[in-house]
């Protein structure tokens, strides 16, 4: 009888295909995430897409008669944003403003592109507001005796609380009230500045809105460092 020797058993089918893994999303930079600030404190940078048009709000403005295009009235530019020069002559304008004045009208209300507000310490009542145009301006709340100065980079200027909102006492160039206030948006991610005064002849009131988007926390760490 013969005996037949059995094959060697062949490699095994192969099983169905697994279905690669899908790849793991990356987890949000936690440097990156915006989280609801309690106090308007820190660094913001602005958000020009919410905020308002200066030159829009003051055209306006000069339409429900506050200054008047007749007889070559005050045109406002605001740096970065276009437009003609503050007033029209160099030297004194036709309502009295000097080179001096128009520089400054233009850097009260021209919005920064960064500003760093900080404190010192809790209930201080100095509030230094850094912007990135190398201007600081100091907001003092207590009431003290403040020093002019011709300097526009460097300000001293009367402020008080109401509330969570910080608020300047101030007059524009002409002499003419003005204000500035500072505020947290509702859901404490944004910062607002709300600038008014009034403009013309009758005293037209301006209300101009800029919004700030909080920094980074990694450049908010860095700005903190170098403000006062």
């Amino acid at each position: 009888m013969l005996a037949y020797a059995q094959a060697p058993a062949g490699p095994l089918p192969a099983g169905p295909a697994q279905p690669s893994a899908a790849p793991t999303a990356k987890p949000p930079d936690p440097a990156l995430e915006v989280k609801p600030r309690t106090s308007i404190l820190g660094a913001w940078k602005l958000n020009r897409d919410e905020s308002d048009d200066p030159r829009q709000k003051m055209q306006s403005a000069r339409g429900s008669g506050g200054g008047g295009n007749r007889g070559g009235g005050v045109r406002m530019g605001i740096p970065g944003m276009g437009g003609g020069p503050y007033g029209g002559r160099r030297g004194s304008g036709q309502n009295g403003e000097n080179d001096q004045d128009r520089e400054r009208m233009q850097a009260l209300i021209a919005p920064a592109n960064a500003i760093t507000l900080a404190q010192r310490e809790p209930k201080d009542p100095e509030v230094d507001l850094v912007e990135d145009q190398s201007r600081t301006t100091a907001f003092f709340t207590d009431g003290r005796k403040l020093e002019k100065s011709k300097d526009t980079t460097n300000a001293q200027v009367a402020a008080h609380w109401d509330g969570n909102r910080l608020v300047t006492d101030e007059k524009n160039p002409r002499g003419g009230k003005m204000s500035r206030a500072y505020e947290l948006s509702y859901d404490g991610k944004q910062l607002y500045e709300t600038v008014n005064f009034t403009m013309g002849r009758s005293n037209s009131p301006v209300t101009i809105r800029y919004v700030y988007d909080q920094k980074p926390a990694s450049q908010t760490r860095d700005n903190g460092a170098n403000a006062r």
